[in-house]
């Protein structure tokens, strides 16, 4: 993993991309229209600025594996306020107090080192994690890994290791809209197959005659329907849709949200500087 050392306010130079939010229309009531000018806003942009490129697929799965150490220690946070909430003596509220305590000066220094390393990403910011290249992938076995690794077109890349799980790489899907198309068509057959398996265990208990005839049409139609994705699939791929896959993220850029004062300061020192006209 790369650490960079410059934070948030080095990376001012990088690209914006903002979003823009309506709001909601308000109700369609008399007291909703008489406040109505007095409430209307301009519309709000959330801005975000890329603080972080992912360069391999080792380094976005470490990335990962950051931000799920912070959501679980997020969650065990919550859970301890409920039970300080809950507390019926004092000596209970204190040694809940204390150990909420040590959990957050534990969480802000993880979330310090976080922004060290990925220059200015914090968790109490919004953020972008976006794939812009994926890894189409296989389980692999220790037994097949070492068949695989033996051969003498072996290449080192069409395997990836991740801690003590190995995967062999079936396809590379680049560019971020690829990525995004990618998996929706794999989401497309995931749901697809989903919804078949819930139709055939409801099958046997049906009784009545209507009801498997019913069930059974629609069997048919899903079973059409995914034979069709698996199809494209295929036809797309090179090769046959296999049942245990994994896709991991092989390049990605991570944004942060920022504050419309942030963006101020952003764009002054990316914008140059006007001239000023020749004295005559």
């Amino acid at each position: 993993m790369n650490k960079f050392s410059f934070l948030l306010a080095a990376a001012l130079s990088l690209s914006l991309h903002a979003q823009e939010n309506t709001p909601a229309a308000p109700a369609n009531t008399p007291a909703a229209q008489a406040a109505a000018p007095a409430a209307a806003k301009p519309e709000q942009k959330a801005y975000f600025v890329e603080v972080w490129n992912g360069k391999s697929a080792n380094d976005c799965l470490a990335f990962q594996r950051n931000i799920q150490l912070l959501s679980q220690q997020l969650e065990e946070l919550k859970k301890l306020q409920v039970f300080l909430d809950n507390a019926l003596t004092t000596p209970e509220r204190e040694a809940r107090g204390h150990d909420i305590a040590a959990k957050q000066a534990k969480l802000k220094g993880d979330n310090e080192s976080m922004g060290k390393l990925y220059n200015g990403f914090s968790v109490e910011r919004p953020f972008q994690f976006i794939p812009t290249k994926a890894l189409f992938a296989v389980p692999l076995s220790n037994e097949d890994h070492a068949k695989i690794s033996a051969a003498k077109d072996f290449k080192a890349d069409s395997v990836i290791i991740a801690g003590d799980k190995k995967f062999l790489v079936k396809d590379t899907i680049t560019g971020q809209v690829e990525v995004e198309t990618f998996q929706i068509s794999l989401k497309r057959i995931v749901d697809t197959k989903a919804q078949l398996q819930q139709l055939i265990d409801m099958q046997p208990k049906l009784t009545k005659d209507d009801d498997k005839k019913k069930v059974e049409k629609a069997i048919k139609e899903v079973q059409d329907e995914l034979n069709k994705s698996l199809a494209e699939f295929k036809k797309a791929r090179g090769f046959d849709y296999p049942a245990e896959n994994i896709t991991l993220p092989a390049e990605a850029k991570l944004a942060v949200q920022i504050t419309e004062e942030e963006k101020k300061a952003i764009d002054a020192k990316t914008t140059p500087a006007k001239s000023e006209p020749e004295k005559k």
